[in-house]
């Protein structure tokens, strides 16, 4: 039987029931709905909501996360929820393994119809010019498969390498991930949980919501002492960001997926760790540190001890996530590769601007290459 697809473009179409389904298929803390949820409700006004909601009969099968940003060049793209300044991984259609090949066939067959206003599906449409599917990662079966599924309707699919993860495979023991590290970093290792072990740095978890409205302050304001000591911009210098990771924090908490750590030197903060958990990977997310305890290497100690507790509760995975930060392999951390994704409309004007915005792409490059217009070529 072939799934229907219904286009969501207010949030109260979704019921408690279709959130309840939506964390169900949700395979990991980033894809559900207390993470994307707050990323809308705080980045609402510069998107507008396309979710799909895949049905077979009267059983929902799948959602596809998206929004719609109005872009001056790309024209109306859509994207995942949790996108943009929020950099959010391992993104994904949300779907049962056995319902994947049904699920993306409906998703690309919609897509490709609702390209053509002209044409009549039976089923509500939304023109869109371009997508772009950033933090995918490239051994996702779903969104390979939805590739495949948009490329025999005939969509102008691209792909291209993405920023990846990196991410630590625990062993069984914290004695067997020291064992792992070089000399060097068995020393530091031993030496950053000394100042945990004896008191000199203490490390309190955030418990409840009373908690979390006490220390939050101070976690924003590490991170952005820490940013701006290395001369860079925070993420909370970004309002809407503040408003959705607060939310997502709280909405986490009540969830049992958060770990946020502060660690304190004669009670005054020194350090934080903001993480995203489930019972098998503990996801860093962000992290600030007083730049003036620094000779405490305070943050040595807080990922020490994430480390050392992700593998106590039985995890077998510590993802650093996006970015490829040289400190990572330092850590014994392994490259996940991502992809991105983009697909063209196949409407005129969508393929109009396309070109426009791959010539000027490519006039950019020259110039910053130095074979700009009137300049001599070797």
């Amino acid at each position: 039987m072939i799934s229907s697809v219904e286009l969501i473009t207010n949030v109260e179409q979704l019921s408690a029931d279709d959130l309840a389904r939506w964390n169900q298929l949700a395979r990991n803390p980033l894809q559900r709905w207390e993470w994307l949820g707050s990323w809308w409700r705080a980045y609402q006004g510069d998107y507008r909501l396309c979710v799909l909601k895949i049905k077979r009969q009267d059983e929902i099968i799948a959602f596809a996360p998206w929004c719609l940003e109005s872009r001056v060049g790309a024209g109306k793209t859509i994207q995942f929820l949790g996108s943009g300044k929020a950099c959010t991984d391992h993104l994904s259609l949300l779907v049962d393994d056995g319902d994947i090949d049904d699920a993306c066939s409906a998703v690309a067959r919609w897509l490709a119809h609702s390209a053509d206003p002209n044409e009549d599906t039976g089923e509500q449409c939304l023109l869109w010019d371009a997508i772009e599917l950033i933090g995918v990662d490239r051994s996702d079966r779903t969104m390979n498969t939805l590739v495949e599924a948009m490329q025999r309707e005939k969509l102008d699919v691209e792909l291209a390498d993405g920023l990846g993860c990196y991410a630590i495979d625990l062993p069984a023991t914290w004695d067997e991930y020291v064992r792992m590290r070089s000399k060097s970093g068995r020393r530091e290792v031993r030496q950053s949980l000394k100042n945990i072990d004896t008191g000199t740095v203490r490390v309190d978890r955030v418990e409840n919501q009373q908690q979390l409205e006490a220390v939050w302050d101070h976690f924003v304001a590490l991170h952005q002492r820490r940013r701006h000591a290395s001369g860079t911009t925070g993420c909370f210098d970004h309002p809407p960001f503040d408003v959705f990771l607060r939310d997502a924090a709280s909405q986490l908490l009540d969830a049992g997926l958060l770990e946020l750590i502060i660690a304190t030197n004669d009670g005054v903060p020194v350090a934080a760790h903001f993480a995203i958990v489930d019972n098998d990977r503990w996801y860093f997310y962000q992290s600030g540190m007083d730049p003036d305890a620094e000779a405490l290497r305070p943050g040595l100690s807080m990922f020490c001890h994430a480390i050392r507790q992700s593998i106590e509760t039985g995890r077998t995975t510590f993802d650093m996530m996006r970015g490829d930060e040289p400190y990572k392999l330092r850590w014994r951390a392994e490259l996940m590769p991502a992809q991105e994704i983009r697909v063209c409309s196949p409407r005129r004007s969508a393929q109009l601007r396309q070109q426009v915005v791959k010539v000027g792409v490519t006039f950019k490059n020259l110039v910053k290459s130095g074979l700009g217009i009137g300049q001599p070529q070797s």
